[in-house]
């Protein structure tokens, strides 16, 4: 069966909005994993304010903050760089991450996912085939 031009244009609108509310989905989780490691960050230096006023050591859990680690998937890179971004710094911001995780992940898995560079330094690219 023939689709009608109009209902296969639809069916990929409704198939590219699905792919943005992911990924808008996770950009969300991932600014609140920031957000949260940030907060952690700030009770440490708190507890060591106060510990420091009190004369009290400063509970030993909370001496060295954790670092969120952010994760992302090729397929939140994918979408990132059809999006507009254009190298690993325009990725990791659109995806709230660090450009070293970003450029880890495109080195790893960018050529099965059809990505693809242009040009060095100024005139760097990334594009999606």
């Amino acid at each position: 069966m023939v689709m009608p031009f109009g209902m296969s244009t639809a069916q990929e609108q409704i198939e590219e909005l699905q792919r943005q509310i992911e990924t808008l989905r996770n950009r969300a989780v991932l600014e609140l994993k920031v957000k949260l490691a940030e907060a952690r960050g700030d009770v440490v230096a708190m507890e060591h304010q106060l510990a420091e006023m009190t004369g009290n050591a400063a509970p030993a859990k909370a001496r060295e903050p954790k670092k969120a680690r952010v994760s992302i998937t090729i397929d939140q890179v994918v979408g990132a760089i059809k999006s507009g971004a254009t190298n690993y710094r325009a990725v990791a911001n659109a995806l709230c991450c660090s450009s070293a995780t970003a450029t880890k992940k495109i080195k790893a898995e960018g050529k099965k996912a059809g990505i693809t560079s242009t040009g060095e330094k100024a005139n760097f690219r990334l594009s999606v085939k």
